[in-house]
């Protein structure tokens, strides 16, 4: 039988706002999550790259 894939997603509200995130890094541990930076910028993830460039910029614009 095949086994059922566990939905890796978690849920956080902030103020009037629910933000759901869909990542299985939510449940690696600290050192699993810079290790999978670290090879996905080694390998010059265009997502992660992106996302990258789009929080420095909006926390540039904040302060």
């Amino acid at each position: 039988m095949e086994e059922e894939k566990k939905p890796y997603a978690k849920t956080y509200k902030l103020g009037n706002t629910t933000v759901t995130v869909h990542s299985k890094l939510l449940f690696m541990s600290e050192e699993e999550r810079d290790q999978w930076l670290k090879e996905q910028r080694a390998a010059g993830n265009p997502d992660l790259l992106t996302l990258e460039r789009i929080v420095n910029e909006a926390y540039r614009k904040f302060y």
